[in-house]
């Protein structure tokens, strides 16, 4: 059975692999992926982008608006949201983080949940709980009790400890092949 499947967060490390898994299963019919601003997409005719402005109003409805018609084509649909920005959060003031993990993912879900969507998956972090004194932790345990407040049928969090492969991936953890012999 064909599935589709609407996201937000498709542009990052994590989401753009995602987003190229779901394009490479065969039973995915479609990945749209909700963009702040326009991306180069690639050939598959699959995978397409909705540019909707996060901060509007509006967003949440646009969101539900989007969700309706994905559910209108008949094929079950997913959503996922993979938006976070990691150790970039250092630079970002509270209110900014808060902005993003909790007002424009609330505002996701709650779309997605409005026009019927029953399964949800959402990228944290290790260690998330509103409870915590860490900053980061914090924010992704509000964003955690957001989403869950929300009411879907199925929610499936994923808490990487270390997303590896960026700029932000602690030393230790990169594995080097060098003076390798055979």
């Amino acid at each position: 059975m064909a599935f589709r499947v609407l996201i937000i967060g498709g542009t990052g490390q994590v989401g753009a692999a995602v987003v190229r898994a779901l394009a490479a299963e065969p039973s995915c019919a479609e990945v749209v992926m909700v963009n702040r601003r326009a991306i180069a997409l690639t050939a598959d005719p699959r995978v397409r982008q909705v540019v909707l402005n996060t901060a509007a109003a509006e967003f949440l409805s646009e969101v539900t608006k989007l969700a309706r018609s994905l559910i209108a084509q008949g094929d079950p649909v997913f959503a996922a949201c993979c938006v976070g920005v990691g150790q970039g959060s250092l630079k970002w003031s509270e209110e900014e983080l808060k902005a993003l993990e909790i007002g424009v993912v609330g505002g996701f879900a709650r779309g997605c949940r409005a026009a019927g969507i029953t399964r949800f998956a959402l990228l944290s972090a290790v260690g998330s709980t509103s409870k915590s004194r860490i900053r980061y932790v914090r924010i992704m345990g509000l964003k955690e009790e957001t989403v869950e407040a929300v009411g879907f049928q199925r929610l499936a969090i994923f808490r990487p400890g270390i997303i590896a492969g960026n700029v932000h991936t602690p030393s230790y953890v990169v594995v080097r092949e060098e003076g390798l012999s055979h």
